[in-house]
């Protein structure tokens, strides 16, 4: 399965959701503009696929609720999200037929927020998204008490990376990364827990104790997706240790964005995943896997 990451904006060409154009395409979604619902309605029947709809609250003036009611006749599946004013029509404030509805202006947490809640499903389904964390804690969990701290479904992808970053590339049945970043600092404090009073820590140990933290991570999901027959291979650590470094994909797209804590230590992991076999999640485990403890890395 492919997520389509495809967006149809409503607007009028007033540009009231410029803005949200532009974080949706930060957050790594194909954006498409119509002025109305008529174009908007036109566009839905020859694409199929699309995602989901975001209709400005002036847009919606102008037949509003008619094209609401056909989007949910002819593709029940498809997402709507409204935008609001306090003048707004009384169906569009009781939210008869959108999904969702946010008051303009948009404000970018809040826009993340309700399209996360309309569409993690579909990207990261929540045995994926248990999974990520779960992996994680386990992990972690060796050098000390870690909690999850924030985790959503749409972060767009860093471009400013902390001190120590490593990211693993994955492909197979399912294909994508998971970046590890932390600062020097809390490296330091976590090595430390490896090596009791080590006084002078280079950096490039530093660097392999993030790089191992993110193949161990990224092993642990590799062996939930073996339990669902799905096999994947992972490449080698791919570096970046300067503060403020920008890493570029080839094409932006959504995340799922982790921040797991101890005391002041801070960890943040970003998982990308591309492609994956939905279907195969209902099945059961094919083979064995081994704990975390079993598993000697060195």
């Amino acid at each position: 399965m492919t997520s389509d990451r495809r967006v149809l904006v409503v607007d009028r060409t007033d540009g009231a959701l410029a803005g949200v154009m532009e974080e949706l395409d930060l957050l790594g979604f194909r954006v498409v503009w119509v002025p109305s619902p008529a174009a908007a309605l036109a566009f839905i029947k020859t694409s199929p696929t699309l995602s989901l709809v975001i209709v400005s609250a002036t847009a919606a003036e102008d037949g509003g609720d008619e094209f609401l009611t056909e989007v949910k006749r002819n593709r029940p599946d498809l997402r709507v999200l409204c935008g609001t004013k306090p003048n707004a029509p009384p169906s569009l404030r009781r939210g008869a037929f959108p999904d969702s509805l946010i008051p303009e202006p948009f404000r970018p947490n809040a826009l993340r927020t309700a399209v996360s809640a309309l569409l993690a499903e579909q990207f990261y389904p929540t045995a994926i998204a248990t999974a990520i964390k779960s992996s994680a804690l386990e992990v972690l969990g060796t050098l000390g008490e870690f909690r999850v701290d924030a985790g959503e479904f749409l972060v767009p992808n860093q471009t400013a990376l902390s001190d120590l970053s490593a990211i693993i590339a994955f492909s197979g049945e399912a294909s994508g990364h998971l970046m590890l970043s932390m600062t020097s600092e809390d490296a330091r404090s976590l090595y430390l827990r490896f090596v009791p009073g080590a006084r002078a820590v280079p950096v490039d140990r530093l660097e392999d104790l993030v790089g191992e933290l993110c193949n161990r991570i990224l092993g642990r999901l590799s062996a939930f997706f073996a339990q669902h027959a799905m096999s994947i291979q992972q490449t080698t650590p791919l570096f970046i240790r300067a503060a403020g470094s920008t890493m570029r994909y080839p094409g932006r797209h959504p995340s799922f964005g982790v921040q797991l804590t101890r005391g002041d230590a801070r960890v943040s992991l970003e998982y990308y995943l591309a492609d994956f076999d939905r279907s195969k999640l209902a099945s059961g485990a094919t083979k064995e896997v081994l704990g975390l403890g079993e598993i000697l890395f060195f």
